[in-house]
């Protein structure tokens, strides 16, 4: 017929403003006295099909492609018209029963099962619907569909889903350490996946990992208030595992979405900045694992660990805590050789550098400097001057860099003042304009003690051990008054140095009477008994000051 009327379509119809070509007359006719009559039960029929589908029956897919292929084409081969017959005749209705399937197949779910098993129902469903429109749906109700789906089953039931007690999302966190991490872990990629094309999904997902981020870490510094400082780096610990824990989920999980690393940073900003002493905890524990001889050190992914720290360095708002503690525990090292690794510590500036700017930063840096030109200083010193009894090494701090504090004048035995003049002659010398003021008690010496004819030992103390020491080369014993007097120690800083060297586990000198407290006319000695199997005993510095009482007596305490 085509070709019988190949002519009329070709010239006439186009002349003719009320006639349709063949094939478009054609299609017409059959809409309205073919389609029109039997399109509602055709429609009921298809929808049964797709219905009983999802129910778990098995249809014949290529029936149901060529069924809903009348609808796309022939809107298609009416002009003007296009898919408005599939949108009006079917998508509508397909979309309306979607909506009224999941709604009530949801409830009946959520019912029954937990949140993790619903939402492996609800991951079913979703690929189940992708597998009908890829096989027999047309393409135009993908986003209907879809929305139509994850709405009823996700969207409308998320905060109930989330907030279930026994299984919902804080059950899940929780399962995400020990024996069912993997399972939990592979639920929140789940939650992930699931709630990404959702309109608001991610963000209300983020808001309920924050809350519970943050009942954990109130939960810690709780506990660290309560037993009162136990284990010094308990609280850390635990901050940095919790921060490892969730930042792995975050980014292997999450696939590192942006609403989740803000959420994680939020949850850490809030209960870190709730307690100001977590900072001056996160430097000392930053000191221990940058210390030579440190347990922390040995026993952790240092690398790793260190940008943890340098994480919840980040989350503090008040910095200033943390950077003054860091920036004495840093001089204590540097001046000391006690650090572990150079490589590390500038490491660990670096990470810092990255976190916080170059401002504070850059004094680390010119303590590091500062420290390198010493070296070399006291290279050409050595090879000037030989003729000395004892070893010197200078540390010589730039003002401004180092962590500003008064300058004792102690009173310097005659051979350290013999060195100590020529050292500032040669500094001055060279570096002329300079003014060099001598830090006694930020050093620390080896010292060659003669306790009996036959203990000799090499202790390794504070500059301000050492004076003390080197005074019973005059007399065998002193009184503390008379320490005092010869030194010129403050007096709080001459009884740790004391005190530290007359402790029963050192026992290094003895103290009459042998009492927690030390008075003016408190005696002490050399102890002619001691003994210790090692040639070079280092001496520790106990910290028994305090502006409280009750903590004097927890200290001393510990002491003896």
């Amino acid at each position: 017929m085509t070709r019988m009327f190949m002519y009329l379509d070709r010239f006439h119809v186009p002349n003719s403003e009320d006639l349709l070509d063949l094939t478009e007359q054609g299609h017409t006719l059959y809409r309205q006295t073919v389609f029109e009559q039997f399109k509602a039960t055709a429609r009921e029929a298809i929808l049964g099909c797709v219905r009983r589908e999802r129910d778990g029956e098995e249809q014949d897919r290529d029936l149901l492609r060529d069924s809903i292929a009348v609808f796309v084409e022939l809107g298609n081969k009416l002009k003007k018209v296009e898919l408005q017959i599939y949108k009006e005749d079917f998508h509508k209705a397909l979309v309306a029963q979607t909506k009224q399937y999941y709604k009530q197949k949801s409830r009946f779910w959520l019912d029954q099962q937990t949140c993790p098993e619903y939402l492996i129902q609800a991951e079913k469903c979703v690929q189940d619907e992708e597998g009908r429109l890829a096989s027999y749906i047309d393409k135009y109700s993908n986003d209907g569909l879809m929305t139509a789906t994850r709405d009823e089953i996700l969207k409308n039931h998320q905060d109930e889903l989330l907030l279930t007690k026994k299984s919902g999302i804080d059950s899940i966190l929780e399962r995400t350490v020990g024996t069912e991490a993997q399972a939990s872990r592979e639920d929140l990629s789940r939650i992930y996946r699931l709630y990404t094309p959702v309109p608001e999904g991610n963000p209300k997902v983020a808001e309920a990992i924050k809350a519970h981020v943050c009942k954990l870490g109130m939960g810690f510094i709780e506990a660290s208030k309560a037993a009162k400082d136990a284990d010094a780096h308990k609280l850390i610990t635990q901050l940095i595992d919790l921060h490892d824990r969730f930042l792995k989920i975050v980014k292997v999980q999450f696939q590192e979405e942006a609403v989740y690393h803000k959420a994680l940073k939020e949850a850490f900003e809030t209960f870190i900045n709730k307690e100001y002493y977590v900072s001056a905890l996160l430097a000392r524990y930053a000191n221990d694992l940058l210390k030579k001889g440190s347990k922390l050190s040995s026993s952790t992914n240092l690398e790793n660990t260190m940008d943890h720290v340098v994480m919840l360095y980040g989350y503090i708002r008040d910095k200033d805590i943390f950077e003054r503690d860091y920036q004495m525990y840093l001089a204590s090292r540097l001046l000391q050789n006690l650090s572990e690794s150079e490589q590390s510590e500038r490491s660990m500036i670096g990470k810092l550098k990255n976190e916080a700017g170059y401002h504070w930063t850059s004094k680390l840096e010119d303590m590091f400097k500062d420290i390198q030109r010493s070296k070399e200083l006291m290279v050409d010193f050595k090879k000037k001057y030989s003729d000395f009894a004892c070893e010197l090494n200078v540390s010589v701090c730039t003002t401004g860099a180092w962590p500003t504090s008064s300058i004792q004048p102690v009173k310097k035995p005659p051979d350290i003042v013999m060195v100590s003049e020529r050292f500032t002659q040669f500094y001055l010398n060279r570096f002329s304009g300079r003014r060099l003021n001598f830090q006694m008690d930020k050093g620390k010496a080896d010292v060659q003690v003669q306790f009996n004819a036959k203990c000799k030992k090499i202790l390794t103390c504070s500059t301000y051990q050492m004076l003390v020491l080197l005074l019973f080369n005059n007399k065998t014993t002193w009184t503390f008054k008379e320490m005092q007097d010869a030194t010129g120690i403050p007096k709080e800083d001459l009884q740790v140095a004391a005190l530290s060297m007359a402790h029963p586990k050192v026992k290094v000198m003895r103290k009459a009477p042998n009492t927690k407290d030390i008075g003016d006319d408190h005696k002490f000695q050399i102890n002619p008994k001691y003994t210790n199997p090692r040639a070079k005993i280092p001496i520790p510095t106990l910290n028994i000051k305090s502006n409280k009482p009750e903590q004097d007596d927890k200290n001393m305490e510990a002491i003896y």
